[in-house]
């Protein structure tokens, strides 16, 4: 069974259990996997804010409470619908207090799977753009992880960054049914100042930003939505069978 960790945003969850509805082969209701949502907004510390040093908790232990409900419900492989919670001052600490409590779940971890994803592209590619929330930005999440793979990360400015992409993230945050047309515009042109800087490829590194990428202008850059490839890597990771190509 796949159990996914929600609430961070709320939407995000649902994304991702959509999305692995969409990637499974199946002609019948009876054919598709089983899944075990936990939503639970309410218990769980805004990441980015932890990041910043805005607030002081940290949401770990909030999110490994949520993972142990899910293995006590019979998920067997899990999946955390948030890029930012994966950044190691929330992921490791998270680790930790699971082992603690002799729980080893099967995590599939959202960023090492897209970075492979980029890595096994069909068309090689070397620079890499980065939307994100400056929580993942100030921790270089994808950065980092980019850079030990051999490939060139390309980021906005700071300035450039909280005024495009931070701020229409939490525009989406606030306006999920009807996304705010200066929010798309922002984004667009995030997209459009990361190829000039030499992108040819850009992940969509947040959630928010993978739930509307049909309604981006991604100006023939390759684009990796991390929900989409956590999707797949679990439907893999389990029921590999049941993938679709």
């Amino acid at each position: 069974m796949l159990g996914i960790v929600g609430g961070i945003g709320p939407l995000a969850g649902a994304d991702l259990y959509r999305k692995i509805v969409e990637h499974t082969l199946a002609e019948t209701d009876q054919e598709h996997l089983p899944v075990i949502l936990a939503s639970i907004p309410h218990e769980i510390a805004d990441r980015t804010s932890f990041l910043l040093g805005r607030i002081t908790e940290n949401p770990a232990p909030a999110l490994a409470k949520v993972i142990t409900t899910l293995q006590k419900a019979g998920a067997q492989t899990i999946g955390i619908a948030c890029n930012t919670a994966h950044a190691p001052e929330i992921f490791d600490p998270m680790l930790r207090l699971l082992q603690q409590n002799g729980n080893a779940p099967r995590l599939i971890h959202m960023i090492d799977e897209t970075i492979q994803a980029i890595q096994l592209h069909p068309t090689p590619l070397q620079r890499v753009g980065v939307l994100s929330t400056s929580g993942t930005y100030h921790t270089r999440l994808y950065p980092s992880r980019l850079e030990s793979a051999g490939l060139t990360p390309v980021l906005l400015s700071l300035e450039r960054h909280e005024a495009l992409s931070q701020r229409a993230i939490y525009e989406i945050k606030r306006h999920p049914e009807n996304v705010p047309e200066e929010g798309l515009n922002r984004l667009n042109n995030a997209l459009e100042e990361l190829k000039t800087l030499g992108a040819e490829a850009v992940i969509l590194g947040c959630t928010e930003l993978g739930m509307i990428e049909s309604r981006l202008k991604t100006l023939g850059l390759a684009v990796f939505n991390p929900n989409v490839i956590l999707a797949r890597a679990m439907i893999s990771a389990t029921y590999p069978h049941k993938l679709k190509p």
